[in-house]
């Protein structure tokens, strides 16, 4: 795939000062050892080769429940970035540990959150077991970007789009400070630098056609991608489609599975009064959970 000409940036000056920007929030990484928390895809990548060119010894981390395919993606962009790649498939019993373990400590109000925490816990753990004491993340690249599919509704609207990207951008940072709750059960430091003030103002500020081209627009993210093959991100990367850590992971699949297993089908979850056999599953965990953090009170 190749970027269209509708999608070529008449001023290239944007393309290099957001280059400079993205060096500038790799520079601002507490530490030159740490781990990416890694997808394969444009933002892990930008993150990962931004840090390895600054000379900082990078570890890629990803992980994935019950399947080999994004992994081996992750695998071939780490081949062509020439980087270490730690991963692991997680079991159904894995990702009910982990669960159990999240929900003590993580204040969540929608799903997607909790599936991030999730992710982020195994991420952590394996940081931890290979002695990598600082993990950082893209996070903030698809609410700065147009990354979400949510965005073409307003692709010719950029007020309503930068004020999309403020809210979701401040949910981010909200989410952050769940996300450290679970950084500090593996004693792992977590940072975000796209997420700090700087690097949003900058990002805020560069026109919206320059992010998507309009409502039927699939791949967005455009100045972005230009900037990611100008650092030298593999084309597989760059162009690569969004695609959710929840998803990538397949943790999404794995929890509706482990919920079926636990005898939460759809029809009991109904009657239960929940949407759906996901819901019913994890309220049930957090009841179990809150009564053996009571009985341990006790």
């Amino acid at each position: 795939m190749v970027i269209g000409e509708a999608y070529k940036l008449r001023n290239v000056s944007i393309v290099e000062s957001l280059t400079e920007k993205i060096r500038g929030a790799a520079e601002s990484i507490s530490v030159d050892e740490l781990g990416v928390s890694f997808s394969g895809g444009v933002d892990s990548s930008i993150l990962a080769v931004s840090c390895r060119d600054l000379g900082k010894k990078v570890t890629l981390i990803t992980i994935g429940f019950s399947s080999m395919r994004d992994i081996e993606i992750s695998k071939k962009v780490s081949r062509k970035l020439r980087l270490p790649l730690l991963y692991k498939v997680l079991s159904l019993e894995d990702l009910e540990e982990g669960m159990a373990s999240t929900l003590k400590i993580v204040k969540f109000d929608r799903l997607v959150l909790l599936e991030l925490a999730i992710c982020f816990y195994f991420v952590f753990k394996i940081a931890s077991e290979h002695g990598i004491r600082t993990v950082v993340s893209a996070n903030g690249l698809d609410e700065l970007f147009c990354g979400y599919d949510l965005y073409r509704r307003y692709s010719s609207d950029e007020k309503k789009a930068t004020e999309i990207m403020k809210v979701l951008i401040e949910t981010a940072r909200k989410d952050k400070a769940e996300i450290d709750k679970v950084a500090a059960l593996w004693n792992v430091n977590y940072e975000s630098p796209f997420l700090s003030e700087r690097f949003v103002k900058f990002a805020l500020n560069i026109p919206l056609r320059y992010k998507i081209s309009g409502e039927d627009d699939e791949l967005r993210k455009h100045v972005l991608r230009e900037a990611a093959l100008k650092i030298g991100v593999p084309r597989l990367a760059a162009m690569r489609r969004k695609k959710a850590f929840q998803y990538s992971s397949g943790i999404h699949k794995a929890i509706g599975k482990l919920a079926r297993r636990k005898g939460y089908t759809k029809k009991r979850a109904k009657d239960l009064g929940y949407s759906g056999e996901i819901e019913a599953y994890i309220k049930a965990m957090l009841i179990r959970e809150n009564a053996s953090s009571f009985i341990s009170a006790e």
